[in-house]
């Protein structure tokens, strides 16, 4: 019988082995950056219960995982933590009820968790623990199919592209913008990320490398880019757009091939943003869900971006 323990140091090296039979030998799961990262440096990380581990007692090996990213959000206009649970992973043999454990142990303790890109039959188990399905926007851009083939057949990345682009491209935005940006987006109806400068600096400053389109205070994106599956891949995963006639989405696109990418990737289940997307790109009709789980299990208004969870995260592997 398998057991459910908390992650502590000295199932390090057991993880790291899972890590790659599981993600590959390169993956960033099995960095200490980024388990540094998420688990140490976040001001709100469990220190006591950092993630969960599946134990196989007889050989007392790592057979399975769930990572969780701890944030401060607004629910029901009071400020709560929530997990955002990702990452989860069980070894072929072990995958008989091991998963369902996980997420179990997961939400014993939790009033909230944040669940996200989850597909069958995964996504089962969490309609049958009556979590709430978000109605999120997921898009899909093939920025240069061209690229796409190299990069995937003969391993060679395309000379980065560079176009006229009207917002600032910043890697390290000025205080000043940082402010401008936390207040934006915390303005919003529902349950949402809190951001901070503190935490907003953590998240996107400090682990994974971010690229920030600035247009103005009300009209800003964050990107991120690495290596998925042998291709370079961008990410949208924050902002705030209120003018409908903003050039970002032509400016994200010229923003991506600087940063040698083929594909960008887009998630939202903020109103403001999935507005403008719309706009710009038909979503995918198969995607992933979204869930979120409440403890009392009451359908709440949900209103944030992708940062909530754990896109982008493989852009530590450019770090």
């Amino acid at each position: 019988m398998v057991k459910i323990i908390p992650y502590s140091g000295a199932y390090l090296k057991s993880y790291q082995d899972f890590a790659r039979r599981g993600w590959g030998k390169n993956c960033y799961q099995q960095t200490e950056k980024y388990l540094n990262w998420l688990y140490q440096k976040n001001p709100y990380a469990d220190k006591e219960k950092p993630f969960w581990l599946v134990i196989e007692p007889q050989n007392n090996m790592v057979i399975g995982v769930m990572h969780k990213m701890c944030l401060p959000w607004v629910i029901d206009e009071q400020k709560v933590l929530v997990s955002s649970i990702h990452n989860l992973l069980v070894d072929k043999d072990y995958r008989r009820g091991s998963g369902l454990m996980l997420i179990t142990a997961a939400l014993k303790d939790a009033a909230h968790a944040f669940c996200p890109g989850v597909w069958p039959p995964l996504s089962d188990a969490y309609k049958m623990l009556r979590c709430q399905e978000i109605d999120a926007l997921w898009f899909r851009k093939i920025i240069s199919p061209v690229g796409a083939v190299v990069q995937k057949i003969f391993k060679l990345a395309l000379p980065p592209r560079k176009k006229n682009i009207r917002a600032q491209i910043l890697t390290e935005p000025s205080a000043v913008q940082i402010a401008a940006m936390v207040k934006t987006l915390n303005v919003k109806s529902g349950g949402h990320v809190l951001w901070d400068v503190k935490i907003f600096n953590w998240r996107f400053l400090q682990g994974p490398k971010h690229v920030f389109l600035w247009e103005d205070a009300a009209n800003f994106l964050i990107l991120s880019a690495g290596q998925r599956k042998g291709l370079t891949v961008a990410r949208i995963i924050d902002g705030h757009i209120e003018n409908e006639n903003s050039s970002l989405w032509r400016d994200t696109l010229s923003a991506a091939r600087s940063l040698r990418a083929v594909v960008l990737l887009g998630y939202t289940a903020d109103r403001n943003l999935q507005k403008y997307f719309l706009t710009k790109i038909k979503p995918n009709a198969k995607h992933p869900l979204v869930f979120f789980y409440h403890k009392d299990k009451k359908k709440r208004e949900m209103n944030f971006n992708a940062a909530a969870g754990d896109f982008g995260l493989e852009s530590f592997l450019n770090n």
